[in-house]
């Protein structure tokens, strides 16, 4: 279940900081939860992250007090059913194109007759310690359902999309809708800043929150996200945190011995 913390700041509208886990190593979902973000979103759409793997990084993340957003690779009730069960935080569905899309992603999430999950909790049951009357009609329906936005599709849809019952989060996903536009990874470009901020709109006028999901975290992008009205600001991974702090190294390596030399 998602903390209480993070339920006082989802729905006290508060913004909030989430970064990406791509790699296999739960050492580092461990390490980067003593920092303070608010969620993990762990992603296995474009990362090699396999299922027992993705439980280390869970049981990494819940160590450390962080809420885990899982993204799986499509829209499909057998991708979506072993997350699950896996006892995830919320499940992210990406290409979402309509209001239809968008109800079967959250009936995949539910359990009959409001959906269609078949029955088979594991660790979100505690392994048996929870009652299982109660995650039927309670816990297994706090699951977060978030829906990505990121084709021409989805953005002639969004008000379909944005109103589907179960709906809780729209994930602007910028990279893949500029590409969508023509225009890809050109995030500063006018007519793409126009969609960005129409999906937004739309998203606010059904009362729905937004997360965006971008590795830029430079001050210039955290800032454009924050006055585009964006809800939660997903960016950076242990990735680009440990590449950028490799090259500080050799840069300042490199800066001594020019030094050194020219001495």
């Amino acid at each position: 279940m998602v903390s209480a913390d993070f339920w006082n700041k989802y729905k006290n509208g508060q913004t909030m900081l989430g970064t990406h886990i791509t790699c296999n190593d739960p050492q580092q979902t461990e390490l980067i939860a003593n920092v303070g973000f608010d969620y993990f979103w762990i992603d296995t759409e474009h990362t090699v992250i396999e299922r027992y793997n993705l439980l280390m990084h869970l049981i990494a993340a819940k160590a450390g007090g962080v809420p885990a957003f899982v993204r799986i690779p499509w829209n499909d009730l057998v991708l979506a059913k072993p997350i699950l069960d896996i006892g995830v935080d919320g499940i992210v569905f990406p290409m979402i194109n309509t209001g239809e899309d968008a109800l079967n992603a959250v009936k995949y999430c539910l359990y009959p007759p409001e959906g269609m999950r078949g029955f088979g909790p594991r660790r979100a049951i505690r392994f048996g310690l929870d009652s299982v009357a109660d995650y039927i009609s309670s816990n297994s329906k706090e699951i977060i359902k978030l829906i990505q936005i990121e084709t021409k599709k989805a953005v002639e849809n969004i008000d379909d999309i944005a109103n589907t019952p179960g709906v809780d989060i729209l994930v602007l996903g910028p990279c893949d809708l500029s590409g969508a536009f023509g225009k890809l990874n050109q995030l500063l470009d006018p007519e793409i800043q126009k969609v960005y901020n129409y999906v937004v709109k739309r998203a606010h006028a059904a009362g729905k929150p937004v997360l965006v999901s971008n590795g830029n975290y430079s001050e210039e992008y955290i800032k454009m996200w924050l006055e585009m009205g964006i809800d939660m600001i997903t960016v950076g991974s242990e990735v680009s945190y440990i590449m950028n702090g490799a090259k500080t190294v050799k840069k300042n390596f490199e800066q001594v011995i020019s030094t050194q030399n020219k001495d």
